[in-house]
Order: C-alpha cells, then structure tokens, then sequence
C-alpha cells in the first residue's frame, strides 16, 4: 500500500508529528499523551512498554487523540517476524518497525503478517480507516550511529562520506521492493532518499529532530532541525525531549508541538 494514504489523511503539519514516549514511563505516558494527543498524530512506543501490553498501549494513546507507531524494531526468522507484525497490527498499531537489514525475505513476511492482521480489522478505529493501521517501516541506519560505528557494524569506511548515505538507499530499495510503506532514517540522508523516483511510494520518518527551540539530544549523532527535514522531503517527524520536558524551554507542551508543527509548515512551504 502506497504512503499516500498517510500523506493524504494526516494532511495537516500538526498531524505529522510522532511524539517519541522512549524515556518515559507508562504513567508519564498517559498524561503526556492526554495533554497533546488532540495536536498531534501520533505517538511512539517501543518494547519497553510491552508490559502494559500493545492493546492496552494502544487504546489509551487512541483515547487521547493519537494513533500508535510501535518502534519494535523486529528482527528476527521472517515467520517469527511475520507473526509478530501480524499481531501487533491485530492490537490496532498504525506503524510497526522491522530492521531493513533483516533481508528481503524477512521484510517480505513482515509486510505479509500485516497484511493478514490488517484483513481481520473491522472498518474504523475510532476516528480513523482501517486503512492507516498495520503498515510496516524499515529501520535503516539508527540515527545513534556515526561513521565509526557503521565502519565497524556495516564495514563501510569511516572516509567515504557518502558511505552512510548509500547504505540507506541500499535499505531503501529493498523496503520498496518488499513493499513497506516507509522507512526509517537520519534527515541527513533524507534528500538523497527523496531524489530517487522509486521511492515515492515510501513515507519518510525521521528521528532525531532538534526544533529551533531546543537543544540538541546528546544521542542522535546524525541530526537537523526540523524545519531543514521537512524542506528535505520527511513526511514524518519524530520529536521527543523537546515536546515531553518543554518546560526546560519556558514553555507548555501544546506550546511546544505548536512550534514544531509551524516549522514543519515553513520547511514544507520552503
């Protein structure tokens, strides 16, 4: 399924923004996502959050106006894989990550257990079409990883300055092909994504996003601004720090996804 069903339902700039819940607890979650659910599109859980269980998780994210990006990072045997997406879709998670390096065929099961798990859903979920639940990213590079750490996990040379850049187009064509929805990357090697045709059928999620208010997060080594990310062609934004602890910024978190969204909204008009 092609990403213009996302472009074309969540066409507002607020709508982009996925709200990263990594550093939280369930508690904090829920309140977080209670105050800025209705301004935002979506929010981010990951495995640490599987003890309140992905239906739980879910439900009460939808309640508060968001739908769920489970950040799972599945990597493992494309059964084991394809059943672990398929049932994390049967729990109503819109986006559901696997690694790209899992290989072709691993990404190819994980597109076909959401596929079933989207054909057992019932029209709606809440406000939204079943359309938009069940899709599944492919993490390329983490955004966590500079040039020493790819030279030594991906064996590219810590000289060759497009070495990471090729690496993700590689991941890219093999989610395309594999018929993913999107993929996962550094805004640095967003544009070089957006510049190849082929890969407009996918959605672009970036994380490690700095808006113009806050400071840099100290573990994203590949970062930008999100106004240069939106401008760069990222249909999706992933923001944590700045949006949960806007206080450290004299601000309210509405505040804060506000000015998020409007510079989303310059980069795109940009």
């Amino acid at each position: 399924m092609s990403a213009e069903i996302f472009r074309r339902e969540l066409s507002k700039p607020s709508d982009r923004i996925i709200v990263a819940y990594d550093d939280m607890e369930w508690p904090s979650i829920v309140a977080t996502a209670e105050e800025i659910g209705l301004y935002t599109g979506l929010g981010k859980t990951n495995s640490a959050h599987v003890r309140v269980g992905s239906d739980l998780a879910v439900y009460r994210l939808a309640r508060a106006g968001q739908m769920t990006m489970l950040d799972s990072k599945f990597h493992d045997t494309p059964p084991t894989v394809s059943r672990s997406v398929r049932e994390a879709t049967l729990s109503w998670s819109s986006l559901i990550t696997v690694h790209a390096s899992g290989g072709p065929k691993m990404l190819e099961a994980a597109v076909q257990g959401a596929h079933e798990g989207r054909n057992q859903l019932n029209d709606r979920f809440g406000k939204w079409p079943k359309e938009l639940f069940g899709h599944v990213l492919g993490i390329t590079v983490l955004t966590s990883l500079d040039a020493v750490d790819c030279e030594s996990i991906y064996g590219i040379p810590k000289e060759d300055k497009d070495g990471i850049k090729k690496k993700v187009i590689d991941f890219a064509h093999m989610a395309a092909d594999a018929g993913l929805i999107g993929i996962v990357c550094s805004p640095l090697e967003a544009r070089a994504v957006r510049a190849n045709s082929k890969f407009d059928s996918l959605l672009v999620v970036t994380p490690g996003l700095t808006p113009e208010f806050a400071l840099q997060a100290d573990d994203q080594k590949r970062s930008t601004s999100v106004k240069q990310a939106a401008n760069d062609g990222v249909d999706m934004f992933v923001v944590g720090r700045a949006i949960n602890q806007a206080g450290l910024y004299n601000m309210s978190r509405i505040e804060a996804v506000k000015a998020v969204a409007e510079e989303i909204k310059e980069g795109m008009e940009g």
